[in-house]
């Protein structure tokens, strides 16, 4: 094979020099490329692959580089040739025309958009139909969006065509090849070049809480590129978040082990991986998978005491899941994890006062069952739509447990001055009936965004006045249970 001539190695180095500062300057460098140093490109690379083995078919993308797509064609002979092109990139069909001397039985050009994959997926199937569906075809996905070089991808694993693309030294200062360093590369496996691309629709996704979808590419990308370990972590971690955000804590248990296992093993490779940065996270999260699992699996009495010693944890569990809901405006679901952690804060404090609002007994409270009775209807009867009872409730419901509180004097519920009281329960219960009023609880309407702030600024606050009050860190117990965010990088 010849070498490169003297005059090509001294008009390449005259092209590098060339000011590009303007857009007349970058057009007559363009210029200058086109007529003196790719003619010389393309006759090296005529040679070079003069023996090799021609196809009769070719797919190609046409990206703003029409020179890929003249040294795929002068190496690969076609017989046929379906160019596909954006709007913005249809000029360049003429150059490769041109160059190629492609006569127009031999091509097809079809427009396309450059960031619909779908689309040009279809134009690939049509005009395999059209072809008789050949057994010999090459798909070029060098130039072109990624969506385009996606969509092509996708079409040519279906179509069961071979695949190429043309490396080379990229100089990203010219926007251009290092002059002679192309090549014409096989790939058995387009997932191998594009699994990237599928990579970030899984993040976006998985960015997005649409876990179960990222988990489904994260799994085909790990059956598609082989020896990558991180698409088996990710799709395990994917299936871990959808278990957990669904409460299904044993499923997520069983899938964030093995994410952790195999980062382990990762990292003891020194792996860079989306997952490396947040290892330790992802450990500690298992960790209180773990322990969230245990407590719920408990039984009858000591179940609860289970639970009510480690209520920061449960607690936080709940409202992590309530902020993603949130975050996904599926303010119903929030409103109805909310209600609970209200109802957990009214349990905690009985249960510290030897009350168990499913089955409650009073004789631990301080008070005689008469005389306790009697200051829970002289609340009851100040409270709009509560009656006198006559006899204290067996079963707890949670603005009678906020009343009972206030009766027997708690510091969730009390005031300085004891008639305020009577404000700060009534203020409760009108949140509460914001959300019971929603189709999720006993009514038959949405509740909107306006609605659900304020049932959520009551709940903050009285989950912040719990944590006060139990002494428990509210950061450090919610802040683990946050979801981690994967980087588009």
């Amino acid at each position: 094979m010849k070498t490169f001539k003297e005059s090509f190695v001294q008009a390449t180095a005259q092209w590098k020099l060339l000011n590009r500062g303007t857009e007349e300057e970058r057009r007559q460098a363009d210029a200058f490329y086109k007529d003196h140093i790719l003619p010389e490109v393309m006759m090296h690379f005529r040679e070079k692959y003069a023996h090799s083995e021609s196809c009769e078919n070719l797919i190609l993308t046409l990206g703003t580089s029409y020179e890929p797509l003249v040294l795929s064609i002068l190496a690969l002979r076609p017989e046929r040739v379906l160019i596909m092109h954006s709007t913005r990139t249809r000029p360049l069909l003429d150059d490769v025309i041109e160059l190629t001397g492609l006569k127009p039985s031999r091509y097809i050009s079809r427009m396309v958009n450059s960031e619909n994959p779908l689309k040009l997926y279809q134009v690939v199937k049509e005009v395999y139909e059209e072809w008789d569906r050949p057994g010999k075809i090459y798909v070029d996905f060098t130039s072109g969006t990624k969506s385009m070089t996606a969509g092509c991808a996708m079409a040519g694993s279906v179509i069961n065509a071979k695949f190429v693309y043309i490396a080379s030294h990229y100089l990203a200062d010219l926007r251009k090849p290092e002059p002679g360093s192309e090549t014409l590369s096989y790939i058995e496996n387009p997932y191998e070049v594009f699994g990237d691309i599928e990579r970030d629709r899984a993040v976006t996704l998985f960015n997005g809480m649409d876990y179960a979808s990222a988990a489904e590419i994260f799994d085909e990308l790990r059956r598609k590129v082989p020896g990558l370990h991180e698409f088996e972590a990710l799709g395990l971690l994917s299936k871990a978040y959808d278990n957990w955000d669904s409460l299904n804590l044993a499923g997520a248990y069983d899938y964030m082990s093995k994410c952790c296992e195999i980062l382990s093993l990762l990292s003891l490779t020194g792996s860079a991986t989306l997952l490396a940065p947040h290892k330790s996270r992802l450990e500690q999260q298992l960790r209180l998978i773990g322990k969230l699992k245990d407590i719920h699996e408990g039984q009858g009495h000591r179940q609860k005491d289970g639970i009510f010693h480690d209520i920061s944890i449960v607690m936080a569990n709940i409202y992590c899941n309530a902020m993603r809901k949130e975050k996904q405006h599926k303010y119903e679901m929030s409103s109805l994890l909310l209600y609970r952690l209200l109802e957990m804060v009214a349990q905690k404090r009985l249960w510290n006062l030897k009350i168990d609002t499913e089955d409650a007994e009073y004789a631990e409270t301080g008070f005689e069952p008469q005389a306790l009775l009697d200051r829970v209807n002289a609340l009851r009867t100040r409270v709009k739509g509560f009656h006198p009872i006559e006899k204290l409730d067996k079963q707890i419901s949670l603005i009678a447990g906020f009343i009972l509180l206030a009766a027997l004097e708690d510091d969730i519920i009390r005031t300085k001055k004891p008639d305020a009281v009577i404000g700060r329960i009534e203020s409760l219960k009108n949140k509460v009936d914001l959300r019971n009023k929603s189709i999720f609880a006993h009514g038959f309407t949405f509740i909107d965004a306006d609605k659900y702030s304020q049932f959520k600024a009551a709940v903050d606050e009285y989950v912040d006045r719990f944590f006060h009050l139990e002494e428990l860190d509210r950061d450090e117990a919610f802040g683990p249970m946050n979801f981690i965010t994967l980087s588009a990088d």
